[in-house]
């Protein structure tokens, strides 16, 4: 009975995986409003039906393709894991220098980035006109705005703040620079490489959040 039991669950998050897999193509190749449920499903190889009974409604499936895109494998262990749990993140904690703390963000984040930012940009310009979208929207930015906090918390016992600048409103400086509409905006409009657009990541933030006249 254990094995029948486990092997359903095994199933279960099989099937939720290429769901979000799917979902993600979907809402990439036409957008929130253009993305259906049944053409979500037909990716996926799944009845319509069982889109509905994992996820219930389009604005809960585009959250968890966004929570699937910030969790990540640990490289030792092959563990999905948030950010916070990861081995870069306890580097960064640990890491003496408020600079190479900041260098260290910048590098762990940047593959969540990658996966993340564009279908998060698709979830922004869906909020603008749909209040359920809206309310998942709010969701993820107060998850991100708590995960960068606690980021400008650790700098700041590092080192010290720009003048003029709190702790709250360098999180929104940090935010607004490290945000994926920034990222989204370089690599695909402006046609960023990666690299490129990481390495400047590196070099504004220090000097857009600490004083660095020491």
């Amino acid at each position: 009975m254990a094995d029948v039991k486990r092997s359903r669950r095994e199933k279960a998050a099989q099937t939720r995986a290429r769901i979000i897999e799917a979902a993600h193509a979907e809402f990439l190749d036409r957008g929130f409003h253009g993305a259906t449920i049944a053409s979500v499903a037909t990716r996926a190889g799944v009845a319509t039906q069982t889109v509905y009974f994992v996820f219930h409604t389009k604005a809960e499936l585009i959250s968890a393709v966004i929570d699937a895109q910030v969790m990540a494998p640990d490289p030792a262990t092959g563990e999905v894991r948030p950010p916070e749990l990861m081995p870069w993140w306890q580097e960064m904690v640990t890491d003496p220098d408020p600079v190479s703390t900041l260098v260290r963000f910048v590098r762990g984040a940047a593959p969540l980035y990658e996966r993340a930012a564009a279908v998060s940009e698709v979830l922004r310009a869906a909020a603008l006109t749909d209040d359920e979208v809206r309310r998942t929207h709010e969701h993820h930015m107060r998850l991100q705005r708590e995960g960068f906090g606690g980021v400008v918390r650790l700098v700041a016992e590092k080192g010290t703040l720009r003048a003029g600048l709190d702790e709250a409103r360098a999180t929104d400086v940090l935010l607004t620079v490290f945000g994926d509409s920034t990222y989204h905006l370089l690599r695909t409009e402006h046609g960023w490489s990666h690299e490129a657009v990481l390495g400047w990541f590196e070099t504004v933030l220090p000097d857009l959040l600490l004083d660095t006249s020491g």
